[in-house]
């Protein structure tokens, strides 16, 4: 069984879809797997032809925004990236809204809108651009909210709530004053202590808040507790290289560069077009490390 990695990785299993045949649902799911096993040709293929066959649906839009956004947050920050992302992302985001217009208590729409809003947020500060990143924030919070409304103690709500508390700690402080006209509050630990709960809960969301851990312990320079995230997802996910990819970077920093080579050199080896950049940023960190092991 897959073990899905985002908190909208099992939309198509409890999302009603009657108007879909079973062809286009086994399809679905077939792109999800290639998707988290990092097989991006194969994946950015079935949900194109998924979009074409149902216009509405905003499942494949997210998860064809999800590769530039792992591209960004993962391998490489970039402008063009951060754009590519936002730009497939909006298209989710309209047909969500669409579907969750027609039926507002559709759960699932919500769950979803709360996630894409946040990653957009996340992506806007990534960028420096803190009022968007701030406004997405917000949007996606206010879906969070709704989702709280419904039960307090959902997983999915707290990875929510964990983003935008992050969000808010990391707007610097000349910012701060935007925040506080907002009435907005939260810091960095607050938003740890949220992800923590759901990475700790029994439920598909908790990959999710572990993948988000990983990232932003590093992003911290907190490189033990980023390590401990990172070999939990490469256990669940070894086909993955993404992962194994932050995993090596991880192990470089804090000082095991053996180990480091060995899996930059494993990634270095692996056949994945769309993430060309990753596999030559491997290959290169594995003839310096391999160096500076010769040179000691």
């Amino acid at each position: 069984m897959v073990l899905f990695v985002t908190i909208f990785a099992s939309l198509s299993l409890i999302t009603s879809q009657p108007d879909t045949s079973a062809t286009y649902d086994e399809k679905l799911q077939e792109g999800i797997e290639a998707f988290y096993n990092t097989e991006w040709e194969v994946a950015e293929n079935l949900f194109q032809e998924l979009m074409e066959e149902d216009e509405k649906d905003p499942q494949p839009h997210f998860f064809s925004s999800m590769m530039p956004f792992w591209e960004y947050f993962f391998i490489e920050q970039n402008e063009e990236l951060a754009d590519e992302f936002l730009n497939r992302s909006e298209k989710a985001v309209n047909l969500s809204e669409q579907k969750l217009d027609s039926s507002p208590d559709d759960t699932t729409m919500v769950l979803l809108l709360s996630g894409l809003h946040g990653y957009r947020s996340l992506v806007a500060a990534g960028e420096s651009n803190y009022r968007v990143a701030i406004r997405s924030g917000m949007t996606g919070f206010s879906y969070t909210r709704k989702l709280l409304s419904l039960d307090t103690d959902r997983p999915d709500a707290r990875i929510g709530r964990g983003m935008f508390y992050y969000m808010l700690g990391s707007v610097p402080s000349e910012l701060k004053w935007a925040t506080n006209i907002a009435g907005l509050k939260g810091d960095i630990e607050q938003g740890f202590e949220e992800l923590k709960i759901a990475a700790e809960s029994d439920s598909y969301v908790s990959n999710d808040a572990i993948m988000l851990l990983m990232y932003l312990y590093n992003k911290e320079e907190r490189y033990e507790e980023a390590l401990s995230y990172a070999e939990e997802l490469t256990e669940r996910l070894p086909k993955n290289i993404i992962f194994k990819f932050k995993k090596a970077e991880i192990l470089e920093k804090i000082g095991n560069k053996d180990q480091a080579r060995e899996l930059f050199a494993e990634i270095a080896k692996s056949n994945h077009q769309r993430l060309s950049t990753l596999i030559k940023k491997s290959k290169e960190k594995a003839e310096q490390l391999t160096d500076l092991t010769q040179n000691y």
